[in-house]
């Protein structure tokens, strides 16, 4: 990573340029890998174009509600001058590396557990794997849950995601609940 400058965990900006490019660079590339990996997880067959402008209105929709957030890793070239912690996401030098979204979910009162935040998401892109950025990316998130009051993490992952699996249990997470799922056909 010294070779292209530090690497800044900030903030998803709400406005259309960012989030448009948030689902192309991070968004989509993350679902279409996750789609390789794993058979559940099947996108429909839309051009690039359609899968950005959903997510620019979904995104901003689920940013807005209260409780939810969006992430982006940021880096540039360490001779291009622009700063990564503060440089617009659309910036030409700019180049998005990871994404993490968390939503809060709160405990009813009848519940004795405390709040959660729920990791909906976490991808770090390909050239900077292994190099502790999704670490960084579940720091952010543990901050995100003290921030916001809440004193448990939790995430779903498909049990078919051995990478992803061995990553979360490596972070400490332990299984919570099973999922069933069948078709109402």
């Amino acid at each position: 990573m010294d070779a292209v400058g530090r690497v800044e965990i900030r903030p998803l900006p709400t406005d259309d340029n960012a989030l448009r490019r948030y689902a192309a660079e991070l968004w989509l590339p993350y679902h279409r890998e996750l789609a390789d990996r794993v058979d559940a997880h099947a996108l429909a067959d839309w051009p690039d174009e359609r899968f950005v402008e959903r997510n620019v209105e979904f995104t901003r929709a689920r940013l807005e509600d209260d409780g939810d957030r969006g992430w982006v890793a940021a880096t540039a070239p360490a001779d291009a001058g622009v700063d990564p912690a503060t440089a617009p996401v659309t910036h030409h030098d700019i180049e998005l590396t990871g994404l993490l979204v968390t939503s809060v979910d709160a405990c009813p009162d009848p519940f004795d557990r405390p709040d959660r935040l729920v990791v909906g998401e976490v991808y770090v892109t390909e050239p900077y794997r292994g190099t502790g950025l999704a670490d960084r990316l579940m720091e952010r998130a543990a901050a995100d849950a003290r921030e916001q009051d809440c004193g448990e993490l939790r995430l779903d992952v498909d049990v078919d995601n051995e990478r992803a699996m061995a990553f979360y249990e490596k972070q400490g997470f332990e299984p919570y609940r099973e999922q069933l799922t069948r078709s109402v056909e």
